[in-house]
């Protein structure tokens, strides 16, 4: 299933995690209705896991390894890169895509690239990753999140200041 994440639906996995993790913390029932199914969701959907990914963002530190566009090839080497540390990956779990979110919405970062820019994601040790991204309007907050060959999927923000 090809899955185009934009900005709003960005949000909207995140308010919906954000809104479950209430539910659980707060304790409250929901009260039992027989017109509702309860259950896993078919295994084409997306299941949303709450795994919290950290991320250290090391910003640009002299890193020139991807361009603007996609594939990513339009400047590169002279493109200095924004450069993310991600631990807390699933080492258990094959990682099949891996999306960057700045929260000014000027551009989203994934790969492997569709239409958005691309982006450099590599595992460097078990469950540590490093990214790179080809700068663009400066924002505050970075969304990173991973998606793993299961239909799983685990999100890290960082505040780039």
């Amino acid at each position: 299933m090809n899955l185009k994440i934009t900005r709003n639906l960005l949000l909207i996995i995140t308010s919906l995690m954000l809104a479950s993790l209430s539910c659980v913390l707060s304790n409250n029932q929901i009260a039992a209705d027989p017109s509702v199914t309860l259950g896993p969701p078919p295994a084409e959907e997306l299941r949303v896991i709450l795994q919290r990914l950290d991320v250290i963002y090391l910003g640009l530190d002299g890193h020139k390894v991807i361009g603007s566009g996609c594939p990513g090839m339009d400047g590169k080497g002279s493109i200095e890169n924004y450069h993310f540390i991600v631990q807390g990956v699933n080492k258990d779990r094959e990682v099949t895509r891996v999306l960057v979110a700045g929260d000014n919405s000027t551009l989203t970062w994934e790969w492997p690239c569709s239409d958005n820019w691309s982006l450099l994601a590599q595992n460097i040790d078990n469950g540590t990753w490093e990214i790179f991204i080809a700068p663009s309007s400066p924002t505050q907050i970075y969304s990173i999140i991973i998606f793993y060959d299961d239909n799983t999927m685990a999100l890290g923000m960082v505040n780039s200041r």
